[in-house]
């Protein structure tokens, strides 16, 4: 929709134009058709007022209030992450594109190497991108800069423009020849800049020389700096935007591995352990999802190794060098979730300093998994909803959505149709997550895989301690084996962690280094009573209060990693912190 409403896609502050003014619409036989929303002043087409819907054809001009715009369907306007800036993908072919033959001069290749530096030094691809405009700005005097990111099978994305709020028009075929030749070219490229007053935007063409300079990560293309001016870029400058962008990409590149909350000791890079059935089962689910866009639903109880899986459809697909990015719902403070979920602006709220994004789009290129999604509000649930259906993310305090690239992977503990049932999760936002499902069956269920994650366990936590121990006695491997194992995973791991930070010495871990949980289990009944006469149901808040206690222990007081740790949300620990006058400083 077009007008002058804050709701419309296409916003006009123009007193000639209505507040839905018109609209741009599928039309049956193909293509796009415009049809005038009952307007005071009217649509025009071509010179002439609309008067019923009509098709639209390459290159007709579209008369609203004081705009005039051009329907071009072989254009692509790509927002950039700013959110105010456009990347405007042409159709301009790569005839008589020149490429850089010189190398730059020693002055310029130490500029090249300072960038270098400093870019691998940046906390994130966003700041690096920042460093890799400000240099480019600097030595070439560009009158505009593009940051693009492109990978093999997928359309180029805006990452970043700069000045804030520039329009910068690029042939795409000129990216992608420069991506498959690995140069650096420049091509003359029409620009049209929006010249904005209180009233009106209009669009002034000048000419412009664009310059594309690929930059690579892991030897795969990964993206372009692509340059802006009115003068032609000699050889030499060309040079150096190609020494710029490639020693730029390793801190470009998707090379980091993102968390919004800590979890358990029990990821890694191999893939997850499968010496059971029911293991082996959800690994083939797991290599069949990856193959596909579908979102995934994960389900099964806490510490089951839900983000195990998340991580393997995350490695076994075309996503594998893109971002992953973990959260769980159920840590995210309420007064906080829509930011962490969808981003912000600067201002949108007190103490909102700077924009920021939000894991969509920090997921943007990779996969973004949501854990604990039943601990998700209803309002919020709505708009996420949205971001699944139309792939776009709208900040808080943002002006319009930005598209966003990301397979989703949920999991949850909870059964997910018993809350639709009773109004806590939404049926239309269940049917939307629930495409492909993989069940997680409990450690006790699959007792073959006890032992393979007790090694694995030994390995990556004696690594992560700096213990050692060689492996595991027959009769700690019986009393593993045994165990029922009511943690699953997440228990199994903290009895090694236990084992090995207690362990007088590095032989093997024997019983005696084990919990006592683990060699002697609790008989199972509901009708239990101890010696003293105390009931199961004491029992319990007994064993609650000190696994609570020392997960709070484990974490150094930081409640949101022991939360994590616990597989409960941060207002059940606090709850239980408070019923149990638990001391975080004791």
């Amino acid at each position: 929709m077009v007008g002058r409403s804050l709701e419309a896609q296409l916003h006009l502050l123009d007193e000639k134009v209505s507040r839905e003014h018109c609209a741009l619409e599928p039309a049956s036989e193909g293509g796009y058709r415009l049809r005038d929303l009952g307007s005071r002043n009217g649509t025009f087409l071509n010179g002439s007022r609309l008067e019923a819907p009509a098709p639209l054809q390459p290159g007709d001009q579209i008369g609203i209030g004081e705009t005039v715009l051009v329907y071009e369907p072989s254009f692509e306007a790509v927002p950039a992450r700013d959110g105010e800036s456009t990347l405007v993908l042409t159709r301009t072919g790569v005839a008589g594109a020149r490429g850089g033959s010189p190398q730059p001069d020693t002055r310029m290749l130490e500029k090249a190497g300072e960038l270098a530096l400093r870019a691998a030094l940046a906390g994130s691809p966003e700041d690096a991108a920042e460093l890799v405009a400000e240099s480019a700005l600097k030595a070439l005097s560009p009158r505009a800069v593009a940051i693009v990111l492109a990978s093999p099978g997928r359309p180029p994305r805006a990452m970043l423009a700069r000045p804030a709020g520039t329009s910068v028009s690029v042939g795409r075929e000129l990216v992608e020849t420069a991506l498959r030749e690995a140069r650096p070219l420049a091509l003359p490229e029409t620009q049209a800049d929006p010249e904005r007053d209180e009233k009106t935007t209009r669009l002034r063409l000048r000419p412009g020389e664009v310059l594309c300079a690929p930059f690579f990560w892991g030897g795969v293309p990964a993206g372009a700096l692509c340059l802006v001016r009115e003068r032609a870029f000699d050889d030499a400058e060309i040079a150096l935007a190609g020494a710029l962008a490639s020693v730029a990409g390793p801190a470009l590149g998707p090379a980091r591995e993102t968390r919004s909350a800590p979890s358990s000791s029990a990821g890694g890079d191999a893939l997850p352990v499968a010496e059971s059935p029911a293991m082996r089962e959800a690994l083939r689910l797991a290599r069949a999802a990856a193959a596909v866009p579908s979102t995934v639903l994960i389900t099964g109880e806490t510490g089951t190794g839900k983000e195990e899986i998340a991580r393997a459809i995350h490695r076994l697909g075309p996503r594998a060098r893109g971002t992953f990015v973990a959260v769980n719902c159920g840590a995210i403070p309420a007064e906080l979730a829509e930011s962490e979920l969808f981003g912000h602006e600067k201002g949108a709220f007190t103490g909102a300093a700077s924009a920021r994004e939000g894991v969509f789009e920090q997921a943007d290129g990779g996969t973004l998994f949501l854990d604990e999604i039943g601990e998700l509000g209803l309002a919020l649930q709505v708009k996420l909803l949205r971001v699944l259906q139309e792939r776009v993310v709208v900040r808080l305090g943002g002006r319009g959505p930005n598209p966003v690239d990301v397979r989703v992977v949920v999991a949850t503990h909870r059964d997910l149709g018993a809350r639709v049932k009773e109004g806590q999760f939404r049926e239309d936002l269940f049917w939307r997550l629930n495409v492909l499902r993989i069940d997680l069956k409990p450690l006790r269920e699959r007792r073959e895989d006890v032992l393979a994650l007790a090694e694995r366990f030994l390995t990556r936590i004696g690594a992560a301690l700096g213990r050692r121990a060689e492996g595991f006695t027959d009769e700690a491997k019986k009393a593993l084996s045994d165990c029922r194992w009511p943690g699953n995973a997440r228990q199994l791991a903290n009895a090694i962690e236990r084992a090995l930070v207690l362990k007088p010495d590095p032989g093997p871990i024997s019983l005696a280094d084990l919990p006592s949980e683990v060699v002697a289990p609790e008989p199972i009944g509901t009708e239990v009573r101890a010696e003293a006469g105390r009931t199961l149901a004491d029992l319990v808040r007994t064993l609650e209060r000190e696994q609570v206690a020392l997960a709070l222990r484990r974490a150094r007081g930081v409640k949101s990693a022991a939360a994590e740790a616990l597989g409960i949300s941060r207002p059940t620990l606090d709850r239980k912190i408070e019923e149990y006058g638990i001391d975080l400083f004791g």
